[in-house]
């Protein structure tokens, strides 16, 4: 039988100790249980804090009355009701015969041992689905629902997380600040569990809600999804409204700051964060130093940095998977390539990396939390120089995006040091300049991986970055373009003001999509060339007349939008056109050139 380590001891003796409790809710009839079953239950737990008969009887009873105190008893509308202090002349409730101040009155101390130790995630597991249904939310402590849904939801659970949260939210008005952390949580549930209009339906009422701390907390989230949308005037406007609800906030800050960043506006972020760095370094009621530290670098140029050291604050987690994105090992060749003419061919992986892939499948199939796979990583360092793995692991990491900094500190490392490797296996097979087709199978995890860094770098306005590996896959490995990359590519050449490049690349892609034919009308008026560009703008319009709609629209409305699916020559497309490009057309007065067009 496995031996269990002190905290799983504990772990399955707090499940036991609730189901126990729930069966009766009876004090007397529950502490009589703990004497007889809790060192059977879990002996290397009572073992690693006491020693000798005497101290374990008196912890045995400390521990039983401090479990039942904290248990939230259906009873008592999940409230605990806490068991009498014995007074210090009264006999012990140990049983030892003496005194409570000659015997167990020492224990108290041993709570220092479990200062955040809650039982309403054991009490809400062990209930049924009907039953957490139908909780009391207006007896529960929303704090400590919040923390058992993020708890759930770094498990893996969020469905379990969102349907926990959404009761205590049917009626946000009756909820004040202390419902933050709980609105924060289930909106990042909806994240993973992809359902935006939930998500939008839930920020809609948290902006209309009576307490001033949640409208702020659902105006700061939609005052993100706004930058990230690139829909700046709104954005700004949104944080105008912000500053006036509470001009106060510390976290204004980081809105500011990262808005900014968004729109790559790096002078003008550092000349901010001064100010920032400034105001909080002044505030006598509260301690800022992660805030002030992520200020601090960007204020210093040190964008990455400060984004990463803020991420590195934010729990175990993070902390685990940094550790380990820090100490990666070098790449090693563990594929094959034979070449063939103008081809590389595919990537053939060896016995060891075969052997390590189907591992790697087993352990999809039993992790339950991105701890699982961190831990696995940790035992098989070779992983890393396996695309099959990393291909899958990234798409999960990615999704998860547990942090503010996550893109910078995770996912560009593992990125770059996935480029390392491919390049290396090219040049050990002198493949250099060749291409790696899409059509070859084996090599579509590698190509997806790098095309995760052209996206990486873009979302980081490491806009030269993305420029060079999208041009990398599009000019040499891949030029059939299968993952679509050449429409980014070409405005990326725009905003690096290398039209030359954008106009080239449109030539080799003629009567192309939407993006592309757009691209080229943009380009040719940047270039200043217009007579070509009314000649290109009048075959774009012919074949894709919603783009040129929606780059005219004052106000446009979002249409229906499907995940994964795009119509071409549909609103869907029209309006992804927009929020990817449309900064390029202002910026550019091509947008002014167009309305006089048109």
């Amino acid at each position: 039988m496995t031996t269990l380590a002190p905290n799983d001891d504990l772990e399955f003796l707090l499940q036991r100790s609730v189901a126990q409790i729930l069966k009766s809710e009876d004090p007397a009839q529950f502490l009589r249980w703990f004497e007889q079953s809790a060192e059977a239950i879990a002996p290397n737990f009572f073992s690693a804090f006491v020693d000798g008969a005497e101290a374990l009887r008196g912890f045995k009873s400390f521990f039983a009355r401090y479990v039942w105190n904290r248990t939230h008893l259906p009873g008592n509308h999940f409230r605990p009701l806490p068991l009498p202090k014995p007074e210090r002349n009264a006999p012990c409730v140990c049983g030892s015969g003496l005194k409570y101040k000659q015997c167990c009155l020492r224990m108290e101390a041993a709570q220092n041992e479990f200062p955040n130790l809650s039982m309403l995630p054991y009490v809400l597991d062990a209930l049924t689905a009907k039953q957490r249904a139908d909780l009391p939310y207006a007896y529960l402590s929303a704090e400590e629902l919040a923390h058992v849904a993020r708890q759930w939801m770094e498990e893996g659970r969020a469905q379990d997380a969102a349907k926990l949260l959404e009761g205590l939210f049917r009626d946000v008005n009756k909820l004040d600040d202390r419902a933050e952390a709980a609105f924060d949580c289930l909106l990042d549930c909806y994240d993973i569990l992809g359902n935006p209009q939930k998500k939008k339906k839930l920020l809609e009422r948290g902006t209309g809600a009576a307490d001033k701390r949640l409208r702020a907390a659902a105006m700061q989230r939609q005052c993100c999804i706004l930058a990230d949308r690139n829909e700046y005037a709104e954005a700004w406007a949104l944080f105008q409204d912000l500053q006036r609800l509470v001009p106060n906030d510390p976290s204004l800050s980081h809105l500011e700051i990262t808005i900014l960043l968004n729109q790559g506006e790096q002078k003008r972020a550092a000349e901010r964060a001064t100010f920032w760095v400034a105001r909080l370094s002044r505030d006598p009621d509260f301690g800022h130093g992660p805030l002030i530290e992520f200020l601090r670098g960007v204020a210093q140029g040190n964008v990455a940095g400060a984004m990463g050291g803020l991420a590195r604050e934010l729990g175990s987690t993070m902390n685990s998977l940094t550790s380990l994105i820090d100490h990666l090992p070098p790449p090693e060749v563990h594929y094959t390539l034979r070449t063939m003419e103008d081809s590389a061919g595919p990537l053939m992986s060896d016995n060891k990396l075969q052997g390590l892939i189907a591992q790697w499948e087993v352990q999809g199939e039993f992790s339950e939390k991105m701890e699982d796979d961190i831990e696995w990583l940790q035992r098989n360092p070779l992983a890393w120089s396996c695309f099959e793995i990393l291909d899958e692991w990234l798409e999960a990491v990615e999704d998860a995006r547990i942090s503010h900094g996550f893109e910078s500190v995770v996912l560009l490392p593992v990125l770059r040091h996935a480029e390392a490797l491919l390049r290396l296996i090219l040049k050990r097979y002198q493949a250099d300049g060749l291409k790696l087709e899409w059509g070859w199978h084996e090599n579509r995890p590698a190509l997806r991986v790098m095309q995760r860094l052209v996206s990486m770098s873009r979302l980081t306005h490491n806009t030269a970055e993305a420029v060079r590996v999208a041009e990398w896959m599009v000019l040499t490995l891949n030029p059939n373009d299968n993952q679509g990359m050449r429409e980014g590519l070409l405005h990326n050449y725009l905003r690096l003001n290398r039209v030359g490049d954008a106009l080239a690349l449109a030539a080799q892609y003629p009567h192309d999509m939407a993006a592309m034919e757009y691209g080229k009308v943009l380009a040719l008026v940047m270039d200043k060339q217009m007579s070509a560009a009314q000649k290109a703008m009048e075959v774009a319009r012919k074949r894709y007349p919603e783009v040129a709609k929606m780059l005219l629209a004052a106000k446009p409305k979002q249409p229906r939008l499907q995940d994964g699916l795009v119509q071409a020559g549909g609103k869907d497309e029209a309006w992804y056109y927009r929020q990817d490009y449309f900064d390029l057309w202002q910026t550019s007065d091509a947008l002014s050139w167009l309305q006089n067009e048109c």
